[in-house]
């Protein structure tokens, strides 16, 4: 009996080591790995010539239907991300409702209606009824990863709730007592970030330098450190999103030998951009901010040593930017097509990072710290047919022709996902995505 397919002739890269030959898949699952003798006849026979095939990616921090409409996103995102790579995206997504359950229903089925690849949630708490509501939110959904947000002032213009404190705390307390439970902090202290912003307003400047020095790095390593130490208190879980300063994976280091479960996620932007490169302007405004070359050695740093537990996009497609003044555009951008590819070409071309490694920071450790694991992030019997074959030595320029905001338009990479299997799926070969495969994705957040 041949099974569904077959890619043979790999390098295989999971993320603790590696082996030559290829896998077998039957329904969507991997049903054997081993040497090339060793694999059965399929009904489909990829020869990978050599080439390097990982887990597929699991993006664990996107925001869809912020400035579009999220049936719409999900469709041209997820497909955007399938090019990268990408066979998971886990969502940060908020609700202004006293509940969230209504909205996840919702939110669940346009996306299973809609998207490429496989996704899920993590919930914004954005007022107090929502913190109450969490174990029940838990047993109903099956979300057990929920985000506070710092930095944010309250007419910012994206609509964020900033946390307060306490939300934190009474957060903390709640997810404790629940296994698998984990609280996303974004760390940047809100009151001296408004202080420090009116005063650099007041100057007139307009350069994306004002923003970075408008809410400096000690802003955040401030509240990095309060979260640990509430953290400590409360025997809850944490993870620092976005990381942007090179303290954040030494603080989380620090903690985790006191036995604190913290973990640090950075972006492929704090490692390849800084807030003074000449050709970025105010549109390539982020939150946390672009920083200075010091910070990004600093988390190149981690990624290095280990203290860098993940990696994760940020990707938000809002409308075009403006351009027009510093202080009231959208902070955001887009990097799925890119994200293997630009750590690709700095991480293991110019820094020699290990494929294995790459492998944990963007597929094993997503899925162990979000509840996907032993199903997704791994090349293995019973795992989801989730792979990407890169090609390492291909050299393809960035051209940014989706929604959002690209800051790596002209760059010429080397190293490119050239196939993309989602569940079993062959969604990316060849330069384009299969859109047949619109609304094969479904929902990884369910109940128990």
């Amino acid at each position: 009996m041949k099974v569904d397919l077959v890619v043979r002739n790999a390098r295989v890269v999971r993320h603790d080591g590696e082996f030559q030959g290829g896998v077998a898949v039957v329904d969507g699952k991997i049903v054997a790995t081993g040497s090339n003798d060793s694999l059965p006849d399929a009904r489909r026979v990829i020869d990978a010539e050599g080439r390097a095939l990982m887990p597929g990616l699991i993006d664990p921090h996107c925001h869809l239907g912020v400035k579009y409409p999220f049936a719409e996103d999900m469709r041209t995102e997820t497909a955007a991300a399938a090019s990268g790579g990408v066979t998971s995206v886990l969502l940060y997504i908020r609700n202004l409702k006293p509940s969230y359950l209504p909205f996840y229903e919702e939110r669940k089925a346009l996306g299973e209606a809609n998207s490429m690849i496989d996704f899920g949630f993590h919930f914004g708490i954005q007022r107090e009824e929502h913190i109450a509501e969490i174990p029940e939110v838990i047993a109903k959904t099956g979300v057990r990863s929920f985000k506070c947000y710092f930095g944010y002032e309250p007419d910012n213009p994206i609509g964020i709730v900033p946390a307060t404190d306490g939300w934190v705390y009474a957060a903390m307390r709640i997810l404790a007592k629940v296994p698998g439970a984990v609280i996303n902090v974004h760390c940047e202290n809100t009151q001296i970030a408004t202080w420090m912003k009116n005063e650099m307003m007041a100057t007139g400047r307009q350069d994306l330098g004002a923003y970075t020095e408008s809410r400096p790095a000690f802003c955040e390593v401030e509240t990095i450190r309060r979260m640990i130490f509430l953290a400590e208190r409360t025997g809850c879980s944490l993870h620092l999103v976005h990381t942007s300063v090179g303290m954040g994976p030494v603080l989380a280091a620090e903690a985790r030998a006191r036995g604190i479960h913290v973990t640090v996620e950075t972006c492929q932007h704090y490692l390849t951009r800084t807030a003074y490169d000449t050709d970025l302007d105010m549109r390539a405004k982020i939150s946390p901010p672009l920083r200075d070359k010091e910070e990004q050695d600093g988390l190149w740093r981690g990624i290095l040593n280990g203290s860098v537990y993940s990696l994760g996009t940020d990707h938000v497609p809002f409308l075009p930017k403006k351009g027009e003044d510093l202080w009231t555009e959208l902070p955001g951008v887009v990097s799925f097509p890119w994200e293997l590819s630009l750590m690709l070409h700095f991480g293991v071309h110019q820094r020699g990072l290990p494929l294995s490694r790459l492998v944990q920071l963007n597929s094993a450790h997503p899925a162990q710290r979000f509840g996907l694991w032993p199903r997704k992030g791994n090349i293995e019997v019973g795992f989801d047919a989730d792979l990407v074959l890169v090609d390492l030595d291909e050299e393809r320029t960035v051209r940014h022709t989706g929604k959002g905001t690209c800051i790596y338009e002209g760059w010429k990479l080397k190293g490119w996902p050239v196939l993309t299997v989602a569940r079993g799926a062959v969604v990316y070969e060849n330069g384009a995505v299969d859109q047949s495969h619109y609304g094969r994705g479904r929902c990884l957040s369910v109940p128990a």
